[in-house]
C-alpha cells in the first residue's frame, strides 16, 4: 500500500504499487519521489523508459523528478535512468527519504515514548523524523512545554494552541528541515527541562551514539546536558549502522526506546551497562 506518515512502507514491487494505487500521473510530486525513492531503495535503479511505458506517464516527467532526487543526494542518474546513491559514514540522506524509513516502527516508539509525557512538562525534541513521529503524538497534550530546532516539529505543534512553541533559531540546513549553527547550543545552553528526546545516526557496538553531520553534534550535546532525563529513539536499524563522530556514551542516556527487531547482541550490551530499555 501507499505511504503516509502514519503507515508503514516496506519495499515491494513497483507494479504492485501502481496497479492498487492512483496512476502516477495524478500523484504530487512529493509522492511520485517516495515511490521513486522506495524503488531505488529495493533494487538500487530506476529505468525511465520501463516507468515510462508500464505507467503510461512521459520519460520527461519522470526525468524531471529523477533530477530533483538527484540535486537531494538520493540518487546518481545515469543513462537511461538513475542508480541509489551510495552513503558515507559522513554522508546524510535527505528528510523526505529518511521520514519513509520504519515509519511503523518509529509510529510505536513515538506511542511509548509519549506516555513518559506528562502535562505541565518541558521538553526538547532533537530534529529527526522519529522525534517528529514522536510530535504527532503529543498534539492532544495540555500545557507542555516543547524547544526543537525541528522545522517539522515547529510546524505541527504549533497546531495546538495549548503547546508552548520554543524555536531554537539558527541557519535551516536544505533538505534536511533543522536549524543548526552556535546561536543553537548558546540557546539551548540556558535552558533546564524535564526530558530531552535525542534521536540518533548510529549507535555503536562499543557503546557510543555518533552522528554523520559534525555540525550537529555540539547541539545535541546541550541537548542532552539540559535535561533531566534523557530519552533516546532509536528504531533497530541504527543499532546496525556507523556514524561519523561520537556524539555521548550510551551511559548518559536514562532509557532507549528502540523496536523489537534489536538484535539480541544489541539488547544485551545495553542491559550490561542498566540501560532501561523499551522494545516495541
Amino acid at each position: 500500500m501507499f505511504v503516509s506518515e502514519h503507515s508503514r512502507l516496506q519495499y515491494c514491487p513497483i507494479s504492485f504499487v501502481f496497479e492498487n494505487l492512483i496512476p502516477y500521473n495524478s500523484m504530487i510530486a512529493e509522492e511520485r519521489r517516495a515511490i521513486l525513492i522506495q524503488e531505488l531503495n529495493g533494487t538500487g535503479y530506476v529505468q525511465v523508459a520501463e516507468f515510462a511505458q508500464k505507467f503510461d506517464i512521459s520519460a520527461a516527467t519522470i526525468r524531471r523528478d529523477l533530477s530533483m532526487l538527484e540535486n537531494e543526494g538520493l540518487c546518481v542518474r545515469k543513462r537511461g535512468g538513475a542508480v541509489r546513491s551510495t552513503h558515507g559514514v559522513a554522508s546524510e540522506l535527505p528528510y523526505d527519504a529518511k521520514r519513509i524509513r520504519y515509519t511503523e516502527e518509529k509510529r510505536r516508539i513515538a506511542e511509548a515514548a509519549e506516555k513518559l509525557v506528562e502535562d505541565g512538562n518541558t521538553l526538547i525534541l532533537d530534529a529527526g523524523s522519529t522525534t517528529y513521529a514522536l510530535a504527532l503524538q503529543l498534539l492532544h497534550k495540555q500545557g507542555i512545554t516543547v524547544v526543537t530546532n525541528d522545522l517539522h516539529i515547529a510546524v505541527c505543534l504549533a497546531a495546538n494552541p495549548n503547546i508552548h512553541l520554543i524555536c531554537t533559531g539558527g541557519s535551516a540546513r536544505a533538505y534536511v528541515f533543522s536549524l543548526q549553527g552556535s546561536q543553537v547550543a548558546s540557546f539551548i545552553k540556558t535552558l533546564k527541562v524535564d526530558k530531552t528526546f535525542i534521536g540518533a545516526d548510529a549507535i555503536h557496538a562499543d557503546g557510543t551514539i555518533s552522528n554523520v553531520n559534525i555540525d550537529e553534534v555540539p547541539i545535541k550535546q546541550t541537548m542532552i546536558a539540559a535535561a533531566k532525563q534523557v530519552v533516546l529513539l532509536a528504531d533497530s536499524s541504527q543499532f546496525e549502522k556507523t556514524g561519523f563522530v561520537k556524539v555521548c556514551d550510551l551511559s548518559q542516556v536514562s532509557m532507549i526506546i528502540t523496536d523489537r527487531c534489536i538484535s539480541r547482541e544489541k539488547m544485551e550490551m545495553i542491559q550490561s551497562m542498566q540501560i532501561p530499555l523499551i522494545s516495541v
